[in-house]
C-alpha cells in the first residue's frame, strides 16, 4: 500500500503539474487576450481622444462658419435694404428723367415755334426793310424832283427878281402908263 499511495501521490503531483502546465497555458492565453483588449482599449481611447479633439475644431469652425453666416444674412438684409433704397432712387430719377425729357420737348416744341416766329420776323424785317428802301428811293426820287422843281423855281424866281428889276428899273426912267406894275407873263 505503501506504494500505492507513493504511485497516487505521484499520480495527483503529475495531474497537478498537468493541471498547472494547462492553467498556465490558459493564463498566458488569457494575457494575450487581456493584452490585446488592452491594446484595443487604448487604441480606441486614442481614436476617441482624435475624435474629441476633431468634434472642438468642428465645432468651433462650426461656430465660426455660424458667425460668418450670421454676418452674412445681416450683410443680406443690409444689401436688400440699400438695393431697395437704390430702387426708388432710381424710380424717383427715372420718373425725373422721363418728366425732364417732357419738359425738353415742351422747351425745343417752343424753341421750334420761337424760331420759326423769327424766321418770320426776318423775313418781314427784311421785306419792310425792302419795302423801306423802295420809300427811301421814292423819297430820294421826290427829292430830286423837289429839288430839281425848287432849283427850277429859284432859277424862275430868279428871273422873276430880274424882270421886275428890270421893269422897275425901266419904270422909274419911264413914267408909268396904267399904274401898275404888272408882271409880264411868259
Amino acid at each position: 500500500m505503501k506504494n500505492f499511495l507513493q504511485n497516487l501521490l505521484i499520480f495527483f503531483a503529475l495531474c497537478l503539474c498537468a493541471l498547472i502546465a494547462f492553467q498556465w497555458v490558459r493564463e498566458t492565453e488569457l494575457n494575450k487576450k487581456v493584452q490585446n483588449l488592452t491594446n484595443i482599449v487604448q487604441d480606441k481611447l486614442e481614436a476617441i481622444q482624435g475624435l474629441q479633439s476633431t468634434v472642438k475644431r468642428d465645432e468651433a469652425e462650426i461656430q465660426r462658419l455660424d458667425g460668418l453666416r450670421i454676418e452674412l444674412n445681416n450683410t443680406v438684409k443690409t444689401n436688400q435694404m440699400q438695393i431697395s433704397s437704390l430702387t426708388k432712387d432710381l424710380e424717383k430719377s427715372t420718373a425725373e428723367v422721363e418728366k425732364d425729357e417732357k419738359q425738353i420737348e415742351l422747351y425745343k416744341d417752343a424753341i421750334k415755334k420761337a424760331n420759326d416766329n423769327i424766321v418770320r420776323q426776318n423775313e418781314e424785317i427784311k421785306k419792310q426793310n425792302e419795302d423801306m428802301k423802295k420809300l427811301a428811293e421814292e423819297r430820294n426820287e421826290m427829292v430830286a424832283k423837289f429839288n430839281k422843281m425848287a432849283a427850277d423855281f429859284n432859277d424862275l424866281a430868279t428871273k422873276w427878281n430880274k424882270q421886275q428889276d428890270e421893269l422897275q428899273k425901266s419904270s422909274t426912267n419911264a413914267p408909268s402908263k396904267g399904274g401898275t406894275n404888272a408882271p409880264a407873263k411868259k
